[in-house]
């Protein structure tokens, strides 16, 4: 592949991730939203004597493990927008040495 192959997908590395990084701020209300609804979840699992379970069927057992498991969920779109961007200004940055 020739240099300017390697510095344009640099760029498109660091365009997406930073529109990655974008939507995910501009989903906080989302996450807000989802904070709330989460409490009420919360609250039905324990007036039905039932339990909340996460994506691998571990049983959660306090409200900190079910707020864990939101915001795992929520981090994976921040650390593949940072990721790109990383890998696009690294990428810049060894093609202009």
């Amino acid at each position: 592949m020739t240099k300017h192959t390697y510095e344009l997908a640099a760029s498109v590395c660091g365009f997406l991730g930073g529109a990655i990084l974008s939507l995910d701020a501009l989903f906080a209300v989302r996450r807000a939203r989802s904070e709330r609804g989460k409490e009420s979840v919360r609250e039905a699992v324990q007036k039905a004597q039932g339990v909340y379970v996460d994506d691998h069927d571990r049983v959660l057992t306090s409200a900190y493990a079910l707020q864990l498991l939101f915001a795992r969920r929520v981090a994976a779109a921040g650390r593949i927008g940072f990721g790109l961007i990383t890998l696009g200004f690294l990428m810049d940055l060894i093609l202009k040495w």
